[in-house]
């Protein structure tokens, strides 16, 4: 049976055209309500054996992968009422100078509504690791070694299952031997379509109306007592690349730059990673 995933798409754009800002619980729970089969479909993904199963191209049907895509990007949208806003022109869409969502914010119970229609379990993490942590801002600490920690979270993670659905915004504090302050909250974030406050690279940037929807979610699973990371990730794609193999890894792990900025134009969307959880 070809996924139904696909139908968060319609939930994006009516996101996109029709409330007023502040919008919460009261348009996500009944458009959830009436799709209980998306949920199951949702969770059959979260077991941890699914991280096994390779997604299949489904003719001119969307594919899991598309669906979850689409998934992403109304959590994107429900995350931007906890960022701190940025007016840097370069973060508008570069193929069209206005910005990437067009809809309004919502308010702060839209996430954690919608995490609990989809009967998303709260990501408790409180020691940092990039696995479950995304970095917004970085204090500096004295202590050039001093490894990141977490001093503060802007919004929640979640996991569906054993799958990563978003994670944890977070404050962290470091010493400049791990983390560049400015890098480490600037740089641009790979496998993100938007956030308010720093640029994102999508591979769904770029492309028309309906080619960006062709994109693939990234699954990342918490299993066996293991981390994994982009377990989609074909390494016969990867081009020739000047990027060593530390920073290979610390992008794919932390979705960013975290010492010096590697810009934008990095290609980790096949890299894959296994690592034992903390």
């Amino acid at each position: 049976m070809p996924s139904m995933l696909w139908e968060f798409q319609d939930l994006f754009v009516e996101l996109r055209d029709g409330p007023a800002a502040g919008w919460g619980g009261e348009v996500l729970q009944p458009w959830l309500d009436r799709r209980s089969h998306l949920v199951a479909e949702l969770h059959e993904l979260g077991r941890p054996d699914s991280r096994r199963v390779r997604v299949p191209r489904e003719g001119n049907h969307y594919t899991a992968l598309e669906g979850l895509y689409a998934l992403s990007r109304i959590v994107d949208v429900l995350l931007s009422a906890f960022q701190p806003g940025r007016s840097d022109p370069q973060l508008l869409d570069w193929t069209s100078g206005k910005p990437w969502w067009r809809g309004t914010i919502p308010g702060t119970s839209a996430w954690p509504t919608f995490r609990a229609a989809i009967r998303a379990a709260p990501l408790a993490e409180s020691s940092f690791h990039p696995f479950f942590h995304e970095i917004v801002s970085v204090q500096v600490s004295d202590d050039a070694d001093e490894p990141p920690s977490v001093v503060g979270e802007f919004w929640p993670g979640a996991v569906v299952g054993s799958m990563l659905v978003a994670r944890a915004g977070v404050a962290v504090r470091a010493g400049a031997h791990h983390l560049d302050a400015d890098v480490a909250a600037r740089s641009a974030l790979y496998w993100a379509w938007w956030r308010c406050n720093r640029r994102a690279v999508d591979l769904s940037h770029g492309w028309g109306h309906n080619s960006q929807w062709t994109t693939d979610f990234r699954r990342d699973y918490i299993a066996e007592g293991h981390l994994h990371y982009n377990v989609d990730a074909d390494p016969s794609r990867q081009p020739d690349r000047d990027l060593n193999d530390a920073d290979r890894i610390d992008l794919l792990r932390y979705r960013c730059s975290i010492r010096t900025d590697l810009g934008t134009d990095q290609w980790p969307f096949d890299d894959t990673f296994v690592e034992q959880a903390p």
